[in-house]
């Protein structure tokens, strides 16, 4: 009989939200240093490349040159013609990047420093650029490598001690506030802010939720583990209903992610005392294999729209739409009240402040 992946994913009943109150905080100093940027290094996660897109950002740096970076290459089977597709017809520039490796760190700073030559004024105080994204995507790893590249050549080369200047981990929420200004280059001045990751006000539905877990952006312990699966297992059947992508654990595709706990407990031979396995832990334990992608075999993609590689008029209505849904946020409205309509800081709504003044005391100055 024909294997026949699943069309759909159950709606689980699990938390759409995962906003904090320094996520709100971060989208606040965005807006203040937002005079002060002539760059934007957005991150997103390749496996995720739609799920982890933060319209959010949009409001915060309107009209912003932008750089699109699609981290963790070497996890994802994204292909790099469907980017293609996406981003060409609205002249939005991108690049398909690791952000632990040295190469593609060149890469970046190579098209910084296009972008500083290109000026007609360069920046008296050097260029300034801002690297965002959703927790987790890899942000804090591409400040130290493009650090290590842009000031690990000629005279005024540093230490590998100095050249590591972002925590990182594996768990989102490492990086909780914005960083203070972190040299990347002397021969142009470049510098550039880290900030913590920004999640969505809410998700638009549970699938969403699910392709964010997938790659790390919310704790492991936010979401069942066995839901997780279940929904790790959907995804690969999409790719392959083969069944080749979990071969290692059992021999036929299936629909059933009890089966494949079962078919996993007999490969590890892990009981409980009573006997009975372990489903949480086993769950955990395969999630996390193609988390980290523990060999060239475990590389997958966690969008649905994305396996299904649609279109460019798609991926436009999907943008918008999620544009319209974050508009009705609670966090959308506080922001318009404090930035404006434009995100220049001049709502009607709020009253100055002596801090206000003061910023924008220190923004002249640096114009100067």
């Amino acid at each position: 009989m024909t294997f026949v992946p699943r069309k759909t994913f159950p709606n689980y009943n699990i938390p759409l939200n995962n906003f904090k109150g320094h996520h709100q905080k971060a989208l606040s100093k965005f807006g203040h240093l937002a005079p002060q940027l002539d760059l934007i290094l957005e991150v997103r996660d390749s496996r995720a490349p739609i799920s982890t897109t933060n319209v959010l950002f949009d409001k915060v740096l309107p009209s912003k040159k932008k750089l699109i970076l699609y981290s963790k290459k070497d996890l994802s089977i994204l292909k790099p013609r469907l980017l293609e597709k996406w981003h060409k017809s609205k002249n939005e520039q991108y690049m398909f990047v690791d952000c632990r490796s040295k190469r593609d760190g060149k890469k970046i700073i190579t098209e910084i420093k296009k972008l500083y030559d290109s000026m007609e004024t360069p920046p008296p105080l050097g260029l300034r650029t801002m690297i965002i994204g959703m927790p987790n995507v890899g942000k804090s790893s591409l400040v130290n490598t493009l650090r290590y590249v842009g000031l690990s050549e000629g005279e005024s080369a540093i230490s590998t001690k100095i050249r590591k200047v972002a925590r990182t981990g594996g768990q989102p929420g490492v990086t909780r506030n914005t960083s203070e200004i972190i040299r990347l280059s002397r021969d142009p001045e470049i510098m550039v802010y880290d900030t913590p990751g920004v999640f969505l006000p809410t998700t638009k539905n549970a699938e969403t939720m699910l392709s964010l877990a997938l790659v790390g952006c919310i704790n492991e312990s936010f979401i069942d583990p066995v839901i997780l699966a279940d929904y790790l297992l959907y995804v690969l059947n999409l790719q392959d209903p083969t069944g080749k992508l979990y071969t290692d654990y059992i021999d036929h595709p299936t629909n059933n992610v009890y089966e494949l706990l079962e078919s996993i407990n007999q490969k590890r031979n892990v009981l409980k005392i009573d006997k009975r396995f372990d489903e949480c832990g086993l769950a955990n334990h395969w999630i996390s294999k193609w988390k980290q992608g523990k060999s060239s075999k475990y590389r997958g993609l966690f969008d649905v729209a994305a396996i299904q590689e649609i279109n460019v008029k798609d991926f436009g209505d999907l943008a918008n739409a999620e544009r319209e849904r974050i508009g009705l946020s609670n966090v959308q409205q506080r922001l318009q009240d404090r930035f404006g309509d434009d995100g220049t800081s001049t709502s009607k709504h709020r009253k100055r402040t002596a801090k206000d003044r003061e910023f924008d005391m220190k923004n002249r100055l640096f114009k100067l």
